[in-house]
């Protein structure tokens, strides 16, 4: 399947479920993402959901880690990048423009301090290569982050076969959280 197409499939669907439904998948994710190991990671880049796109919420996530003494970095966009925003607990946010919630204090770190990435997506293939919107900010980004963080992408949809059109320049996932199982690549 090509980018383009599974991006057009998988909004689709997306776009079907209600908010119980929304709110039904996000927890059992939220549910596997508490297996994972994150004693030795400190600084986590987890984006905030656009409700109006049926995006995972996040915030029970981003609530676990401050309860574990964990820093919490959302993302902005500025231009046609990203920076990291590391948050404190009962952080405020804003809509933007396109309803995307942006934090409204924050203190900007650098991508190598970063330890695991919570990865938002449409779906990912068998090898760890995701569809996103496609404005390729994630990629941007996860360049910038050293070789060892963990990239673990958040879907409501199981992997499929392959991405016909990945490229050298996609940055593969490390992990995959479903309502379903936790894939590893």
């Amino acid at each position: 399947m090509l980018k383009a197409e599974a991006r057009k499939w998988y909004r689709a669907k997306r776009k079907e479920y209600t908010p119980e439904d929304v709110a039904c998948k996000s927890e059992q994710i939220f549910h596997h993402i508490k297996h994972f190991d994150f004693t030795s990671d400190q600084n986590f880049h987890i984006f905030l959901p656009i409700e109006k796109n049926n995006e995972i919420n996040t915030y029970p996530l981003i609530n676990w880690l401050f309860s574990l003494g964990k820093s919490v970095i959302t993302p902005l966009v500025v231009g046609d990048d990203m920076i990291n925003c590391k948050v404190e607990p009962h952080f405020k946010t804003e809509l933007n423009a396109l309803h995307i919630p942006e934090p409204i204090a924050y203190t900007e770190i650098d991508s190598k301090e970063i330890d695991v990435v919570f990865v938002p997506m449409f779906v990912a293939d068998q090898y760890g290569n995701r569809v996103g919107y496609g404005g390729g900010y994630y990629d941007k980004f996860l360049s910038r982050c050293r070789p060892t963080t963990k990239k673990i992408g958040l879907t409501y949809f199981r992997p499929i076969d392959i991405i016909e059109d990945a490229y050298e320049g996609d940055i593969p996932l490390n992990y995959l959280v479903t309502p379903e199982e936790i894939v590893s690549f």
